[in-house]
């Protein structure tokens, strides 16, 4: 179930070895800054806000999970019916209460002086908590709802590729990371269509005055049926890892996957590793943010400074 592959990180939900080996070498990948964590939740959990941080909760798995959404909260992926008003692009504002499943990929994010939110049912989470910047996060991300967007590793016809919480790209101060400090979107990513995935690497992400941040992606491995994706036939999920993209993309070893699994791609001063996933049905979670520049393997070109809609997975 679960593949150790050098300094890569992966883990399964079912394994709390696993999880929290893999959460504390993101600690370390990104200092104190970041928080990470993998939590199972029964019955009742209250998410609770901290001074000064926000709390992100991307769900892996739910069992009868809901949210009570209350009037003025902010959404992304809002339902095409119900107790909403649309505000600004694919954001909304609840203007009743009501209850809300929870599904599989679906976000929740805890702000300074927000209410408490309470999960019911029961289920587990992914968690990132960092810094509170002016990026605009939605209190709930129903990833049902959001749009699909074709593009980088899903850009076959009738793909699913939703950007859950999408990138505010740098408006050229120096720090390329602009107001992100996390990203995520979900893909299906499969080679049972035309175009495929793109091998691919990237690099650590300029913050100016010569200094760069650590960069990784964490791919959370979803169950497709949830959302009636159909089956890749003959073909096991995986993830090829490249060990050494820059020296040769032909050193590179696969690593198993299904629902629960988790992997992490970094990119350090000391360490750059590429990825490609292959017939995985994941949420790709960015640390800075999509905004890493990108050399896709095997194409001996470095498309540095390109927009992520355009090149990134």
């Amino acid at each position: 179930m679960i593949e150790q592959t050098g300094p890569v990180p992966t883990a399964h939900v079912d394994d709390r070895q696993s999880t929290a080996e893999l959460t504390d070498a993101l600690t370390e990948i990104h200092g104190g800054s970041y928080e990470f964590a993998v939590e199972r939740w029964e019955t009742r959990t209250v998410l609770e806000p901290r001074q000064h941080e926000v709390a992100y909760h991307v769900v892996i798995e739910a069992e009868d999970g809901s949210v009570p959404v209350a009037p003025g909260d902010p959404v992304r992926g809002r339902p095409p019916e119900g107790p909403y008003e649309r505000t600004d692009g694919s954001f909304a504002r609840a203007t009743e209460s009501h209850e809300m499943a929870v599904w599989p990929g679906d976000v929740i994010a805890v702000r300074p002086g927000d209410d408490p939110v309470e999960l019911t049912g029961a289920g587990t989470y992914f968690e990132v908590r960092t810094e509170r910047t002016p990026y605009p996060a939605p209190r709930f991300c129903f990833l049902r709802h959001v749009r699909d967007e074709a593009g980088g590793c899903a850009e076959y016809e009738n793909a699913f590729r939703r950007e859950v919480l999408p990138p505010v790209l740098s408006d050229g101060d120096g720090d390329a990371r602009g107001v992100n400090r996390i990203n995520q979107h979900t893909l299906d990513m499969r080679h049972d269509r035309e175009p495929a995935p793109v091998q691919h690497c990237h690099a650590p992400v300029a913050v100016g005055d010569g200094r760069r941040v650590d960069h990784t992606e964490t791919a959370i491995i979803l169950d497709r049926s949830t959302y009636d994706r159909p089956p890749v036939e003959a073909s096991n999920p995986h993830v090829r890892i490249f060990r050494r993209p820059h020296e040769d993309a032909s050193d590179w070893v696969d690593i198993p996957v299904e629902p629960g699994s988790i992997v992490v791609t970094p990119a350090t001063e000391t360490d750059v590793y590429g990825h490609c996933f292959r017939n995985a049905f994941a949420a790709l979670i960015a640390v800075p943010g999509f905004t890493a520049p990108l050399t896709e393997l095997g194409a001996d070109r470095h498309r540095e400074g390109e927009t992520h809609r355009k090149y990134h997975q």
